[in-house]
């Protein structure tokens, strides 16, 4: 996410609002629920910080009929080094659970990334994401409205013709970052592909993270139709705790 893209909430309403301002005539009815935001959100049931173990239950007694797929990574993932065999073995990085709906014509999908077991196998990335052929999810002002009486004004956004964006950044108490579009903002590139970097750029990233107080993350990005949701994902994510497990991965069985 670059600065270019990181606009407060007022700006994102301006523009969202003139996108759509002329289409509203035509903007299929919606009767929303009394929260119609909270079928787009992550279940209750998941928690960032949650061991492999617990997730594992809830997916067994909630989710059994839903369609899941792996993915592993390398414990240590560092090309630049000589590693002993333990650190180049595999672990289950992330659980991908699905389900498809064809007579409603709705998908949904959790994608949970989780930290290596140096760091107990936890969850630090929860992506929920919903998608419907039929009918249309929300508008996007239950959307906006949604959000706000949870959040208040969102840090970040942005708008085009057929999507919007918006994001919230917290402290490691889950406490609102004071200006975090603009604190928050230089994380993004230090972090990607962190845990192919050296201890000391990894040093820096945690530093970064430190300093800025974002340890957390909410967003919210949604593809529209005639000013009405058609695909939500919804991201929650822990960078601190990312972090903390990159630095035990860059540097084990290096030889």
């Amino acid at each position: 996410m670059s600065k270019s893209v990181i606009i407060v909430l007022a700006a994102l309403n301006i523009l969202v609002g003139i996108a759509y301002a002329s289409r509203e005539s035509r903007a299929p009815e919606i009767v929303a629920a009394p929260d119609a935001l909270e079928h787009l959100l992550p279940s209750s049931n998941f928690s960032l910080g949650m061991s492999v173990q617990e997730l594992e239950e809830v997916l067994a007694a909630h989710y059994p009929d839903w369609v899941r797929s792996e993915r592993m990574r390398a414990v240590n993932n560092r090309k630049d080094v000589s590693l002993a065999p333990a650190a180049r073995s595999s672990y289950l990085q992330t659980i991908y659970i699905y389900l498809e709906d064809k007579h409603l014509r709705l998908y949904r999908r959790y994608t949970f990334v989780l930290t290596s077991p140096l760091s107990d196998s936890r969850v630090y990335s929860i992506v929920y994401v919903v998608q419907s052929s039929a009918e249309p999810l929300i508008t996007i002002e239950d959307w906006k409205d949604g959000l706000r009486s949870r959040w208040d004004g969102a840090h970040g956004g942005k708008q085009t013709n057929d999507e919007a964006r918006a994001t919230y950044f917290f402290d490691a108490n889950w406490q609102l970052v004071e200006n975090g579009g603009e604190k928050c903002a230089p994380i993004y590139p230090t972090l990607f592909r962190l845990d192919e970097k050296p201890l000391e750029i990894v040093v820096d990233a945690s530093d970064l993270v430190d300093s800025t107080s974002c340890a957390r993350s909410r967003d919210s990005r949604v593809a529209m139709t005639n000013g009405a949701i058609a695909k939500s994902t919804f991201y929650t994510v822990d960078h601190r705790r990312s972090v903390d497990d990159i630095a035990k991965r860059v540097v084990f069985g290096v030889r």
